[in-house]
């Protein structure tokens, strides 16, 4: 009888608490590491990369905050998306699977189809149904100010963190007109600190991000003056990281979706070559440097 308990019984029982970690127990976010996903597009992809390296090590994720793009991928993978299938959607997936254009006087498109991505892909629907703690930063268009998402619907917090000016036009929600976070929080990592984390580790895949060749629209004139602008100011987000990491992206393009692979392998190696200090950093007991909140002494609500 236990032979049979242990060949049936125990893996179903260990299947059906993995299933169900979402809708009640989650992981304490002093266990392990927080990330701090940046914005970029198609680059964003760079980011499976680098949970495929931690996965791979068996360093625990305890708590993501996204940006943009960093939302989304973010989401998935606190929803329980397994890093193989979100590599296979990264591969199929187009521009016009999560926007269409629709030219207005507040946006040359609406990302209203992200909606039924985030249904079609994501094995959640609200933020305490995720197995993992998130944190999702957009911009309020009126205050200039961030505002953080960590309970509630899921969905629309996530289609304003990624409402690119410009481009997307700005989501009505709480009484705000919202848009893309990177505005305020180019990598969240304040958000990943005052979720908890032990340490902090953030990853870049935004800024420098052209190939050199002149802009050839005004989405590329709009996003390169945007990034020129915070990589030249001082990023105060960056003292909230214990360890940054830049996957190599600098030569794609915001819609080479179709890179797919190629993004994911940069993210890879980045975290590849990061491996030693992340390490180092996992084995760290919690001490803030220098300049960095403390964990608790601020709620989501008063990140700045």
């Amino acid at each position: 009888m236990a032979t049979i308990y242990r060949a049936l019984v125990e893996p179903l029982v260990h299947e059906f608490r993995r299933i169900t970690r979402g809708s009640g127990e989650r992981p304490n976010a002093d266990a392990g590491l927080g990330l701090a996903l940046g914005g970029g597009f198609a680059r964003g992809f760079a980011h499976i990369g680098v949970l495929r390296v931690l996965e791979e090590n068996e360093i625990p994720v305890a708590c993501i905050a996204g940006t943009s793009v960093g939302s989304i991928i973010g989401a998935a993978y606190a929803s329980g998306v397994p890093v193989d299938e979100m590599i296979r959607i990264c591969r199929e997936v187009r521009f016009k699977d999560f926007a269409r254009w629709q030219i207005s006087r507040m946006g040359l498109a609406n990302n209203a189809r992200m909606r039924d991505l985030i249904l079609r892909c994501f094995n959640a629907r609200r933020f305490e149904d995720l197995r993992i703690p998130l944190a999702v930063v957009a911009t309020d268009l009126v205050s200039g100010e961030p505002v953080v998402y960590s309970r509630g619907e899921l969905i629309d917090p996530i289609r304003a963190s990624c409402a690119y000016p410009g481009l997307f036009e700005p989501i009505q929600l709480d009484g705000r007109y919202l848009a893309d976070g990177g505005l305020v929080a180019p990598v969240p990592t304040k958000a990943a600190a005052v979720l908890g984390a032990r340490h902090v580790l953030g990853v870049s895949v935004g800024f420098n991000s052209w190939n050199g060749a002149p802009p050839s629209n005004v989405f590329q004139i709009l996003s390169r003056a945007i990034s020129i602008a915070q990589k030249h100011r001082n990023p105060s987000w960056e003292r909230f990281a214990d360890l940054l990491i830049e996957p190599d992206v600098h030569d794609i393009d915001w819609g080479d979706f179709e890179r797919a692979d190629e993004i994911i392998a940069a993210g890879i190696a980045a975290a590849r070559r990061a491996l030693p200090q992340i390490l180092d950093l996992v084995r760290l007991p919690a001490a803030a440097p220098a300049g960095r909140l403390a964990p608790r002494a601020a709620s989501l609500a008063e990140i700045a």
